[in-house]
């Protein structure tokens, strides 16, 4: 019996999840990941840290060379899907080699979304995804005395935080009225804002930005309430889009992401998408749990395994400058449902329940030791008192 050819189109987090899946499952076939990145699986969360030296590139890698040997995986950085004709179950990659696949996953992540500000085209206006870019914001940082970040999520925060630390004066802009608004509530973005601001970092929230200004080169980003901030340097962190383009052009179906079902599997026979570029029930996640569970997933269902996804609720554990954050679940109460906070110092802690007691959300900062049992009862809809922690 011939053995089967898996392509992996993706080395990210979805990617390598469906790969060891594969493996798991059939343990002949061929399974090649390409990458376009030219590093190899990272901890993408973390590459802010390297625009100020906190840590190193190697410190980033997730699988070694050998763990990827001893699972007979053939890996290939810096090379990309560049074509796909599903009917003939056949692919181009961009090093020229063409592979005749049994099962393809489009593993094929997002892209970073400029919005269409006037000057976004200005020299040091940039964006920041991959290690290459965090290493392009360090030399920018470098010539630069001030910069504006443009947004405040994980990575924009991120960002500032190192910017800081390489001596320039921040500012984060940010349209949401308080930071982090995808993982906190209003109190608990307050204190992460609190925290930072002690730290030296300045904040613009609850405002756009009309736009960049500069003689080929950023000076100064105007806000709409027409304050110019001084800036030599925008990072512009404000979110992704789920990178389709392919798999539109190969007629697959696609809405805001690339459209599954419960086995991750597209609308075309033998490929299935996971991660930040696929939209199941009508959701793209974005978040490390779900490319996660997703990759498990598609890589089984790849493989023959009848598996099904059936969503994943939000959850997120992350350090925003050594600060200790966790949230997850629904952040707003439902109608007769309440939110318990409770603050002391720097450690927060926000429980939301639902109209039956049940809890359904929670926050966390400073102190994480309540997590492993708000994740237990929301997941099993079990009671959950905080002296349960």
């Amino acid at each position: 019996m011939a053995r089967a050819t898996y392509l992996v189109a993706g080395a990210g987090v979805a990617g390598i999840e469906a790969a060891a899946a594969i493996r798991t499952a059939d343990s002949r076939g061929r399974i090649l990941v390409v990458g376009e990145d030219p590093h190899p699986f990272y901890a993408r969360i973390r590459i802010g840290e390297l625009v100020d030296g906190r840590v190193a590139i190697e410190r980033l890698i997730l699988r070694k060379a050998d763990w990827y040997a001893q699972r007979d995986m053939e890996v290939r950085t810096a090379v990309r899907l560049e074509g796909m004709e599903p009917r003939e179950r056949l692919a181009t990659l961009s090093d020229g080699s063409r592979v005749t696949y049994d099962g393809l996953l489009l593993a094929t992540g997002s892209r970073p979304f400029m919005p269409p500000i006037p000057g976004n085209d200005l020299q040091g206006v940039t964006t920041m995804r991959t290690i290459d870019d965090a290493l392009r914001l360090k030399a920018l940082a470098a010539e630069a005395g001030s910069a504006v970040v443009v947004g405040g999520g994980l990575l924009g925060l991120e960002a500032a935080v190192s910017l800081k630390n390489a001596g320039l004066d921040v500012t984060v802009v940010d349209i949401s009225p308080w930071l982090l608004s995808r993982q906190l509530d209003p109190d608990g973005g307050g204190l992460v804002q609190e925290i930072l601001e002690r730290r030296g970092l300045m904040f613009r929230t609850g405002i756009g930005v009309e736009s960049f200004t500069g003689n080929g080169r950023v000076e100064s980003v105007l806000l709409a309430d027409g304050t110019a901030l001084p800036a030599d340097l925008v990072l512009v962190a404000a979110g992704v889009r789920a990178e389709t383009s392919l798999a539109r052009e190969s007629g697959i179906t696609v809405n805001q992401g690339i459209v599954v079902n419960d086995s991750l599997a597209t609308s075309a026979p033998g490929v299935y998408a996971a991660g930040d570029c696929a939209e199941h029930g009508g959701r793209l996640y974005g978040i490390w749990p779900a490319s996660e569970a997703q990759g498990k997933a598609a890589g089984a269902a790849m493989a023959g395994v009848k598996t099904s996804y059936d969503g994943t609720i939000p959850l997120n554990t992350l350090k925003v400058a050594d600060v200790a954050v966790f949230s997850m679940g629904d952040m707003d109460p439902e109608e007769s449902g309440d939110a318990e906070t409770t603050r002391d110092g720097d450690t927060y802690r926000r429980l939301t329940r639902d109209g039956k007691g049940r809890l359904v959300g929670a926050v966390l900062i400073g102190s994480l030791k309540e997590r492993r049992g708000i994740v237990k009862a929301i997941k099993e809809g079990s009671p959950y008192t905080p002296d349960a922690g």
